[in-house]
């Protein structure tokens, strides 16, 4: 019934069992996700597009990482491929990605959907495409349910009532019978959240949930967001190109460039002392409450994936490039223990070798 939600879906209204799970961020735990350089290209007879390219990362427990960076970066095209969601014969997707202990890579059939819907969820950026206009919300909810974990109509109809009731929507037994065009944006939002948590997954994957909302609505769905993670203990993805979003609710923060993590370590960290260019870049030209202060902006645009410059991708871009920036792909660089960059000038002390204020 839901389109692309109905092999993403999963979640419900009871927390992972505690013992896999640390009370904070999980950063104690073994990852519930291991990915090693994922690569992800797609191929047709006019052209190749090279959309990620060599991205490696873990999530524990109970952990939210937060992937920032401009459209077109590669964020949503990760997501995708860990929920095996990319059009097969038209992609090709290189690199070892385990979730949950379970090599995904390897998976196929009966046995993908079913991991999709227990495992591992996803939530969409435009609900309204993504639940099917023709089934009720009620209906959607309780087909999932019944797929993945054998309930009873009336059993999965109690469950869908309650996960309503848990998004804050109001009304919930009459939501239940609303077609997704009779809810509103935020609304359509809270369903889908509900969707996705129907089958209680460990891993939730959140495409840009907030990005066609308004600002008062955005607010409401991230602390909801950050309040069921809690309550629920899973470790969540959360893709923005938002950095005031990013701050709200991730602990790690992972900046992303033409397909690549050109900075990664704990939110705090990376705001308050940014170790990569284009960071820094996307923090200037933030909006702030500062009045007369001139937005700066980065100049030009995002590279062409076709056709990838030669070494660190963000050079053309970049006021501190030099000649040896466009000769090699920056390697990554640990300027802390749990904090890497990708800036041969920052590997070297030849930038911001003083520290921050």
């Amino acid at each position: 019934m839901a389109r692309e939600a109905s092999s993403s879906s999963g979640v419900g209204v009871s927390p992972v069992d505690a013992a896999t799970v640390d009370a904070g961020s999980g950063l104690g735990a073994s990852p519930v996700v291991s990915v090693r350089d994922l690569r992800v290209t797609f191929v047709s007879r006019d052209r190749t597009v090279h959309a990620v390219n060599g991205v490696s990362f873990d999530l524990a427990a109970g952990e939210v990482l937060g992937i920032l960076g401009e459209s077109g970066s590669g964020k949503s095209v990760t997501l995708r491929a860990l929920m095996r969601l990319l059009p097969v014969g038209q992609t090709r997707i290189e690199g070892a990605v385990r979730i949950a202990g379970r090599d995904l890579t390897r998976l196929a059939g009966k046995a993908l959907a079913d991991f999709r819907g227990r495992t591992i969820a996803m939530i969409f950026q435009e609900p309204m495409t993504a639940l099917d206009p023709v089934y009720t919300i009620g209906a959607q909810i309780e087909e999932t349910i019944t797929r993945h974990e054998g309930l009873s109509h009336r059993a999965a109809r109690a469950r869908a009532l309650e996960l309503l009731d848990l998004v804050q929507i109001r009304s919930p037994a009459r939501r239940l019978r609303a077609y997704p065009h009779e809810m509103s944006g935020g609304m359509r939002q809270r369903a889908m959240i509900a969707l996705a948590l129907s089958c209680r997954p460990s891993i939730l994957l959140a495409d840009e949930p907030t990005t066609a909302l308004d600002v008062t609505v955005q607010i409401q769905i991230i602390l909801l967001l950050r309040r069921l993670q809690r309550e629920l203990g899973m470790a969540v993805i959360f893709v923005t190109h938002d950095v005031g979003v990013s701050v709200e609710i991730a602990d790690r923060l992972a900046v992303m460039y033409a397909g690549r993590f050109v900075e990664s370590g704990p939110t705090g960290a990376v705001i308050r002392r940014p170790r990569h260019p284009y960071t820094e870049g996307l923090l200037d030209s933030t909006v702030t409450t500062e009045r007369g202060r001139r937005l700066p902006a980065i100049p030009g645009a995002p590279p062409d994936l076709r056709a990838l410059p030669p070494g660190c991708a963000f050079a053309p871009r970049c006021a501190y490039a030099e000649e040896r920036c466009t000769s090699d792909v920056p390697p990554e660089h640990r300027v802390a223990p749990d904090h890497t960059t990708r800036c041969v000038r920052v590997a070297d002390g030849s930038l911001w070798t003083a520290a921050a204020p």
